[in-house]
């Protein structure tokens, strides 16, 4: 293999691979390569290599099963350019990299940002493809209407997001005279009343309760330690969730036990001190659990376990690893409505707060860019409601 793969996972991945010989076998197929791979997936669970959403479980492990013998099998760069393309012609190719170039030019917005207009905008041409509409020029009402008829299930946030990508592939498409009518008028206008949601503060105890478990259990559960360091990092530092995701071997400073980024949301730097058992939950995990030995200095710190082994997705979340602590722990699964790592970062910035640290060094810490955002935790600091809270030093 090309990948030193965590035993949890080909174990899981030999029945797929034995699915697939038997499929292979009964085709009379006696070749392997990328497009066999999608006719099995397609036949079998109705899905390709390349999906990643709306998924069952068995779906994603036949797709993550397919991507395993793809590496052992080493035509990855077959993989790289189905990666690249997603189904979409060289036309339509050339329009996305020329509207999302145009786009960060006059908006320089974040990589984040940029990949979700991306990914709207690519299953907005698929759609395009798949209808026959092989040029921009041959756009129509029908077509745009219809589309928005296929998403209308989806979603408030989803279909917000697809109008306002559809606006934006407009203005670009009208200011470089690929298109001369304005489709805009045919996007619906749909509102959203926003409810800011008083954020989630664990109970002190609770906390304690779910660091010793983890503490605990480490080596008893895939990824254990990676998630222990990373829920250690949330709990002590503050620091957001995909700053955690984003961390190199180069944001810390072993000579003087600080951490310094720079954050994705505010594109401010940060720089906290290293606390000792943080610094041992992360040697720890690149000892004991991480796929990969750290390189250089560039190389993430937390990585995926599954492949592709890279760096952590968007998406990821350790709310139902929490769930999981919970039930151990005998905590009522309805006793926080939010349990996500965010949940940590206020638990922190509230205990700060009711020790009666100034509300600009609380900012400081967390990272806030104004003193606005750290007075959202001023609504959940009355400790008649919150009777304890995490202790900043626990042990």
């Amino acid at each position: 293999m090309n990948a030193e793969y965590p035993i949890g996972m080909t174990r899981c991945s030999k029945r797929y691979w034995k699915e697939f010989e038997i499929y292979c076998s009964k085709k009379e197929i006696n070749y392997f390569d990328i497009n066999i791979l999608n006719q099995y997936l397609y036949e079998i669970y109705n899905c390709s290599i390349t999906d990643r959403v709306n998924l069952d479980k068995k779906s994603r492990e036949a797709i993550r099963a397919m991507l395993i013998l793809i590496d052992i099998n080493n035509i990855k760069e077959t993989l790289n350019s189905l990666y690249k393309d997603r189904k979409l012609n060289e036309y339509y190719q050339k329009v996305l990299i020329d509207y999302l170039k145009f786009y960060q030019d006059i908006r320089n917005n974040s990589e984040r940002t940029i990949d979700d207009k991306k990914n709207e905008t690519i299953d907005f041409f698929k759609y395009l493809i798949n209808n026959n509409i092989d040029n921009i020029s041959k756009l129509n009402k029908d077509i745009i209407l219809n589309y928005l008829e296929n998403n209308k299930n989806k979603k408030i946030s989803k279909k917000i997001k697809i109008n306002w990508n559809l606006r934006s592939i407009f203005m670009y498409l009208n200011d470089s005279a690929i298109l001369t009518n304005n489709f805009d008028i045919y996007l619906p206008k749909i509102k959203r009343v926003k409810q800011r949601r008083l954020p989630a503060v664990f109970e002190k105890d609770d906390v304690i309760k779910i660091l010793s478990y983890l503490k605990e259990n480490l080596g008893t559960t895939p990824a254990s330690y990676r998630n222990y360091a990373i829920i250690l990092i949330a709990a002590k530092l503050g620091i957001r969730k995909i700053d955690i995701m984003n961390l190199k071997w180069n944001n810390i400073d072993w000579k003087n036990n600080s951490i310094n980024i720079i954050q994705q949301k505010t594109k401010k730097q940060l720089s906290l001190p290293l606390p000792n058992d943080v610094g041992e939950a992360i040697i720890e995990y690149i000892k004991e659990e991480r796929p990969f030995k750290i390189k250089n200095e560039n190389d993430y710190i937390f990585i995926r376990h599954r492949y592709p082994l890279t760096k952590l997705s968007r998406d990821f979340s350790l709310s139902y690893v929490i769930e999981d602590i919970f039930k151990a722990i005998d905590i009522t699964n309805d006793k926080y409505k939010q349990k996500g790592l965010h949940s940590f970062r206020f638990t922190l910035a509230t205990e700060l707060l009711n020790e009666n640290v100034p509300i600009d060094i609380i900012s400081s810490i967390v990272g806030h860019s104004n003193l606005n955002s750290t007075k959202t935790y001023i609504k959940v600091s009355d400790n008649n409601l919150q009777k304890c809270f995490l202790e900043v030093d626990y042990e």
